[in-house]
């Protein structure tokens, strides 16, 4: 194999690569969305006397594969949005999530400490919104793979 069939299929190695970022893109903010529905679905069966525990039963092994930490539901809010967040709206992001926000004592201050540690390791950036702090990801997702290679003389 000589060196530009090296290249080429480096090359063909990273645009698969990107194709199956942005389909894991789509399918985390597929996973977000149908979580919320859920938690609102929930809210309101359980307001009208809709017992849910055989479906719950059904699906128990999908709803525990979905199951994440607060640090990791805040990444992929931030990593979803399609504006900087707002501590506050990052909350908001969280209740409609159906995370219990309940066992914090103070949970803004729990998410800015997550944003934090999570601006510190790299994944996402301080920036200012209205004024405001607010958190976007580090890295915008869903750029098209541009590859420019110089020209051999």
């Amino acid at each position: 194999m000589g060196n530009e069939q090296y290249r080429k299929a480096y090359e063909s190695a990273a645009k698969e690569l990107n194709g199956l970022l942005e389909q894991q893109e789509k399918i985390e903010s597929r996973i977000m969305a149908l979580r919320k529905t859920m938690n609102s679905l929930s809210t309101l069966c359980q307001q009208e006397g809709v017992d849910l525990s055989d479906i719950d039963e059904g699906f128990g092994h999908v709803l525990r594969m979905v199951e994440t930490s607060l640090t990791d539901d805040i990444y992929k809010i931030i990593s979803n949005a399609k504006e900087p967040l707002t501590t506050s709206e990052v909350r908001a992001e969280l209740n409609e999530l159906g995370g219990s926000l309940a066992e914090h004592r103070n949970p803004l201050a729990s998410i800015n400490a997550i944003l934090n540690r999570l601006e510190e390791s790299g994944k996402v950036k301080e920036t200012i919104k209205d004024g405001r702090k607010a958190w976007r990801p580090k890295f915008f997702k869903s750029l098209p793979l541009q590859i420019k290679y110089s020209e051999k003389k």
